[in-house]
This record gives structure tokens, sequence and C-alpha cells, in this order.
């Protein structure tokens, strides 16, 4: 059943979708701006759960030409002329706290609102889906004093401080005593988000390197497409790191400040490197005993998908086979490798998307590496970011993510990205070895996985930072050891 007009205080329905579709267009986490703004007529609300009587948490569906529908999670809390000024966070653009009505009245965005929050973790509380309910309990008594993130793009965060000296004198705060971070996801599809399937069966797994979850909740719905009872998570909440560095500006800062070889800023660099190398195989042997193991298919059929995806990429970027000589030919060099491997280690669940922007690493007594969203990449679709993959894609991801470390930090020596990445593959090695023909599939796995990676990025800097090309042009010759008209790069003159 479609859900109910709203009474009471609440807009008529269409003024509402009306207002909704003018905002919700120019916000940083709408995934349309390249198509004309939604028509408010367009709308459909396929959820409309109403948690408190201000409140009501929005799914809208809305069209696109030919494809189908986008699911938008829009929460929203009605309130009183001058909300909106007063929870618009500081460094947030105008409107970002929401809109107002024709009469004044403000509809506010839900993460911005504390009665949203409130209703969330009691909610949650209701359902059962929380790991810590006295953590869960803290959202509730903290929520006055929520702020929203600036930085992300396809979603909203909040955090929600620790406890200060004060309100623990007075006896008026929580037994939680970390801060929490939330994260509303604004682009639902049916099923489980692997944000939350992946970081929960983690923390059940007993793997203290990832953001601890503490509540998670979920929204009923039909189908759009095909009309069936479906569901799909909403928002999550974790335990809130703090004093930690985020992983790419720490990389980018210890390559533009190395001193060398034997420099102690070098050495600094290797160690985190390494570190973090053993992290991500404990990350994989954890993903492996919490969500299973599959079958992987076949060196041919992988070769074939990494085959479509390279001459897909050469198509979009033609600057790639003038930069890099016989790249067609080296492409089909490496999957012919691949090809005569025969077989294929296993497939487990990944993270995804993983890079040093990814990470966290702790200060202190906490001094070690986090990875936090396991999201994947949000526009991809939900059965493609759920299923099991191999665990050295994420290895291919985070020596990319080196390069652009070295690039954008400046490393003056030609040594430090040889090094960092050397650094990181042999912790990953320490901790998740092979040897024999495992050794050697691994070694061409991770070749043909980094080529894949490199020509994906090609794509993405042709189409939106021309002047970055530079650096997966220099991840690529360095993958397919080609040579090349003399420039420089991070690992020197190639």
């Amino acid at each position: 059943m479609p859900p109910t007009d709203p009474t009471g205080p609440w807009p008529e329905q269409q003024v509402l979708l009306t207002r909704l579709a003018a905002w919700m267009s120019e916000r940083r986490w709408f995934p349309l701006k390249d198509e004309q703004p939604p028509d408010g007529a367009a709308l459909r609300v396929v959820a409309d759960s109403r948690p408190a009587p201000e409140v009501r948490d929005l799914v809208v569906a809305v069209p696109r030409a030919g494809r189908d529908p986008v699911l938008m999670h829009v929460p929203l809390v009605l309130d009183s002329p001058g909300a909106l000024e007063r929870l618009t966070g500081a460094g947030e653009a105008p409107g970002a706290a929401g809109f107002a009505l024709p009469d004044g009245t403000a509809l506010v965005d839900g993460p911005h609102h504390p009665s949203f929050w409130r209703a969330w973790a009691r909610a949650a509380l209701a359902a059962g889906t929380t790991l810590r309910p006295e953590a869960t309990t803290a959202v509730v008594q903290r929520a006055e004093r929520l702020r929203v993130t600036t930085g992300e793009q396809s979603n909203t965060s909040v955090i929600l401080p620790a406890p200060s000296g004060a309100a623990d004198a007075a006896g008026a705060e929580d037994a939680a005593t970390e801060g929490l971070i939330i994260k509303l996801f604004r682009v639902l599809a049916p099923g489980r988000n692997p944000d939350v399937e992946v970081s929960v069966a983690l923390a059940r797994d007993g793997w203290d390197q990832v953001s601890s979850p503490v509540a998670w909740s979920t929204l009923s719905f039909p189908d759009p497409v095909s009309g069936e009872p479906a569901s799909a998570d909403s928002a999550v909440a974790a335990a809130f790191i703090p004093d930690a560095e985020d992983g790419f500006a720490l990389f980018c800062s210890l390559a533009g400040s190395d001193d060398g070889e034997a420099g102690g800023t070098r050495a600094r660099a290797v160690s985190l490197a390494a570190d973090l190398g053993v992290t991500t195989a404990h990350m994989h042997e954890h993903l492996a005993a919490a969500m299973g193991t599959a079958d992987p298919g076949s060196p041919a059929d992988l070769a074939a998908a990494l085959g479509e995806r390279a001459s897909w990429a050469l198509g979009e970027v033609p600057e790639l086979a003038r930069a890099v000589p016989d790249l067609e030919a080296r492409v089909e060099a490496g999957l012919d490798e691949l090809r005569g491997l025969e077989e294929l280690p296993p497939a487990t669940r990944v993270h995804g998307d993983y890079h040093l922007g990814q990470t966290l690493r702790g200060s202190g007594g906490r001094g070690r590496w986090y990875v936090l969203d396991f999201e994947g990449e949000p526009l991809r679709p939900l059965a493609d970011r759920s299923r099991p993959d191999q665990p050295l894609r994420d290895v291919a991801g985070m020596l990319r993510s080196f390069d652009y470390a070295a690039a954008v930090g400046g490393a003056a020596d030609p040594g430090w990205l040889p090094a960092v990445r050397s650094a990181f593959l042999d912790g990953y090695r320490s901790a998740a070895p092979s040897t024999g023909a495992a050794g050697h599939a691994a070694d061409v796995l991770m070749g043909v996985l980094e080529l894949d990676k490199a020509l994906y990025e090609a794509v993405y800097e042709a189409r939106n930072r021309p002047d970055w090309l530079r650096i997966p042009l220099s991840g690529i010759r360095h993958v397919l050891r080609a040579k090349s008209p003399a420039e420089q790069s991070p690992r020197g003159t190639v």
C-alpha cells in the first residue's frame, strides 16, 4: 500500500514534494546532477515512516528516462520558522539544513535535527538493531550536540561528541565514553548495505580495527520496479575514532617532507606502509572467516571481464595509446598470463573501494590503522558491491593510492614511492604468504588488477581532472614496464 497523505501540521503531499524536488537537486549528495532537475509532480513516496509526530523518514523514487528510478532517503522534521538558520552548521552551504514552506514553516533535513536522531535511536533499540544498547541510548542523550560533517559527497554523516567533564560531574551524561559518528545513506537499494553488513560481521568476528558499529536502521518499502516487499539499510552508527589522521593526508605529508633513504621521515613512511599491509591482510582474513569464501570463476572469465574494461578505457581516453607505446598488445600480454593460470584463489567479500582515504591512523596508545567505509562505490549496483571478489583487488587499489599520495604530496626523491609500495606489499605478504604456484598466481593477479585500476583512473581523470591524467599514466607504464617519451613523475623520469 502507498503511504497515506499527511495530516495535521504537515503540508499537503504535492506541496511537500514540489519543494523537496527543488531543494534536493541542489544538495551535494544528490546523484543525478547531469540530468534535468526532478519534477515534484513525478516524485513518488515509497516509504513514509513516522517515528515521532514531527518526524517523517521518507524514501522518494526519482524517475530517470530509460532506467530504473533512484531511491533517495530524505528524512524531514517539521519545525518553526528560524530553525533552518539555527541548525545550519559552520561551513555548510546555504540551504543545507532544509527548506521553508510558503508560510515560513521549516522542513529540516533529518540529520541536522536532534528530534530525528532521538527518534532514530529509540527505533533501533525497539527493533534490536544494535550491538551496544548503552551507546545507542547515548545518541538520544547527545542529540542536541550533533555536528553535521561537510566532507562527504554521497551520504551525510553526523558526529556526536564524547561526554565532557562537566556533564560527567553533573551526572547527566551517558554511559558510552567515546564519541559516535552516524552515517545516513542517501541513495538506497533493496538489500543489505555492505557498509552495515560487513562492518557488523567484522565486529562480531572480533576484528577491532574497524570503526566499531553501535546500531543501524532499516526501512521497508515496495520495490519500485517489481512491486515486491523490500527493505534497505538506511543509517549506521559507529564509534568515532578521536585524534586520528586521515591516511591519505598522512602519506601526502610524509611524501612532501621526505628526507631520503636514510632519514627518519622515510623510515616512518616505510614502517607505516608495512603496518598498513599487515592490517589489510588481517582485514581479508577476518572477511573470509566472517563471511565465507566463494568460487572465484575461471582465469579466462576474469581475463574476459578485464579485457572489456580495458577496451572501454582505451576508447574513452585516446591519449592512452599515444602515451604508452603498444598499449593494447601489452594489455593483451598481461591478460594472456592471467588466462594461463590453472586457477584463481578463492573469492571473498572485499572492501571494494580501498584507498588511503578509507583509513585512519590512531595516535598515542591507539597508534594503529583503522579501516572505514565498506560501502564500495555507492553508485555501482548493490549486487556488484556485495559480490565476492579477489582480495588482491583491494591491495591493487591501495598501491594506486600511494601513487596519488606521492604526486599530490610532492615526493621529490624518486625512491620514496617504490619504498612505500614495497613496504606495503611486504607487510601484506608477511601476514598472508603465498609461495610456489600460488605465489606466481598472486603476482600475475596483482599486475592485471593494478593495471585495471589505473586504466579506470585514467578515464576518471580525463573526464574530471585532466591535469592529473599523468598520475595513472605513470602507473600504467610502471605496471607494464613500458618506455615512453621522458617526463617527470613521482617515480622520476620514465
